[in-house]
């Protein structure tokens, strides 16, 4: 089995929430989101223009990640058997999370576009 899909299958098996809660959320959610992020944080912070659809693909591509590790971890909540307080705190964390990030979309946008 190639790495493909090994990762494609991972991410399956993340959407139904069938991973382990601490792998969903610091390795998906966490630093995989992180990953993910670091180059639209570039293009923000240099204020790169020039690649207007490419940044647009990219942004619609995070968003969607975000979106699959956010029901992933949520999904892996209601399926731990451990501590009720870290499954709590985990829905906490995506709710706030999710908050925080829609809000400030519209940051993104505007200086990614210009608007």
């Amino acid at each position: 089995m190639n790495e493909i899909s090994k990762l494609e299958i991972n991410l399956i098996k993340l959407y139904l929430g069938e991973l382990s809660l601490w792998k969903s959320y610091w390795i998906y959610y966490f630093l995989g989101n992180f990953i993910a992020s670091l180059p639209l944080l570039l293009f923000v912070i240099l204020q790169i223009n020039s690649f207007v659809y490419t940044t647009t693909l990219y942004l619609v591509l995070s968003i969607v990640f975000y979106i699959l590790t956010c029901i992933g971890v949520w999904k892996s909540s209601l399926r731990y058997n451990g501590s009720k307080i870290l499954a709590f705190l985990a829905r906490f964390v995506i709710v706030i999370g999710i908050i925080f990030n829609f809000s400030g979309f519209k940051n993104y946008l505007g200086i990614i576009y210009s608007i």
